[in-house]
């Protein structure tokens, strides 16, 4: 089986519409995130001097910024405990809206046609659906442990009977979904390749509209700062994956990808070094891009 990128091909695709949403958080949201934020620089050091995985870190700090709900079901499983997470879990517990949800009701209220709603977890999958049910919507989950059948069969109610199908990341590939036109990231995956898959359900062969993208990034966090990692120095969005596919598709360089993230928002010492060395990471990942685009 040969398998051909969009750049491979001489087709005209539909023209990609990118809505960067930015997304202030409430006064409980933002002591939620100074919180786990804070946990994580300093279990950072410990894990590093004991050669300790910081996978769960990278987890915590992906989590606050989906939603609290996301975090708050990964620190109740019991899995690990520390001190700060009785805090943590309170204030969490406290939250029943999240600011990124206001603004997901805002921007459906302006859509025609349905709509894909993107989120790394299943927890704030659950949070998402429940809410806009209480709105009014006809809403349909697709998340892992589905059958082909199953996927097939989920695929077509959304298309027949629903206005909105919310994924998790099991649904951003091998689901074929033309029909649709309409897709909001939620959160933002830190590994590159993830964010093209979810678009490429609706921005692929037989889409006949334009296709809008909406990506939701809390600000003052280090969601904002992928965005910019990803959109202003890649330029990701508004690009049909072409010669940086290969480069992204390695699996330990996307793992290593999101340590070097995580590494930066730990080590920074203020905001200036902060915004130095995601510049740094964006001019790396830009080089790459460079560098492919010459070979093609």
């Amino acid at each position: 089986m040969i398998r051909n990128s969009h750049a491979d091909t001489s087709l005209e695709f539909p023209a990609r519409i990118i809505h960067n949403i930015p997304v202030r958080l409430t006064e409980k949201e933002q002591r939620l995130y100074e919180l786990v934020t804070g946990f994580v620089k300093k279990e950072y050091w410990r894990r590093r001097a004991g050669r300790i995985s910081i996978l769960n870190l990278i987890t915590y700090q992906r989590e606050i910024c989906s939603s609290s709900f996301a975090l708050l079901k990964a620190l109740s499983s019991g899995k690990e405990y520390f001190p700060v997470f009785e805090e943590i879990l309170a204030l969490a517990k406290e939250i029943k809206i999240n600011a990124k949800m206001k603004k997901v009701l805002e921007i459906l209220k302006n859509l025609d046609g349905q709509t894909i709603i993107f989120t790394e977890y299943r927890a704030t999958q659950i949070y998402i659906a429940r809410f806009l049910e209480k709105q009014g919507y006809k809403v349909i989950l697709f998340n892992g442990g589905l059958t082909n059948s199953g996927k097939e069969y989920i695929k077509y109610i959304f298309q027949k009977q629903k206005d909105i199908l919310i994924s998790t990341e099991a649904g951003s590939q091998g689901l074929n979904l033309q029909f649709c036109n309409n897709l909001i990231n939620y959160d933002l995956p830190w590994n590159p390749m993830k964010i093209e898959q979810r678009i490429g359900r609706i921005h692929r062969l037989g889409q006949t509209s334009n296709v809008n993208i909406y990506n939701l990034f809390t600000l003052d966090t280090i969601e904002e700062k992928i965005l910019k990692l990803l959109y202003d120095k890649i330029n990701l969005f508004k690009s049909v994956m072409g010669g940086m596919e290969k480069i992204l598709m390695d699996g330990e360089r996307m793992h290593n990808l999101e340590k070097d993230i995580l590494s930066i928002l730990v080590e920074a010492n203020n905001e200036d070094e902060l915004e130095e060395r995601f510049a740094e990471l964006g001019n790396s990942l830009q080089g790459v891009r460079d560098y492919e685009k010459n070979l093609c």
